[in-house]
């Protein structure tokens, strides 16, 4: 008997409508804001307040948080956003624009 893997296309869609992944998701978030708190640089006090769980998001509050996050002229990138989600365990991906 010879069986052939077919990938599911909606699998992630179907994941993300259980409940479960819901309340899941709200756990790991924590963790993540945690962790991108704990990796920002002490000088951006005001950004590492501002970072919060957002049910199933990181959100950074900050008015001016790409400039912590990629840097300017005259300001290094620091990346906590996504060194915290490196730091809680998790892979970093971007995500294709549609």
């Amino acid at each position: 008997m010879n069986v052939r893997y077919r990938p599911n296309p909606a699998f992630e869609e179907e994941i993300r409508a259980q409940p479960q992944h819901e309340k899941g998701m709200r756990t790991i978030t924590k963790g993540v804001a945690k962790a991108v708190r704990n990796v920002a640089p002490e000088r951006t006090g005001y950004y590492k307040r501002r970072v919060k769980a957002d049910g199933t998001k990181v959100r950074a509050r900050d008015v001016f948080w790409h400039l912590v996050e990629f840097g300017s002229i005259r300001n290094p990138p620091y990346g906590p956003l996504r060194r915290g989600v490196i730091a809680a365990g998790l892979r970093f991906v971007r995500r294709p624009k549609p």
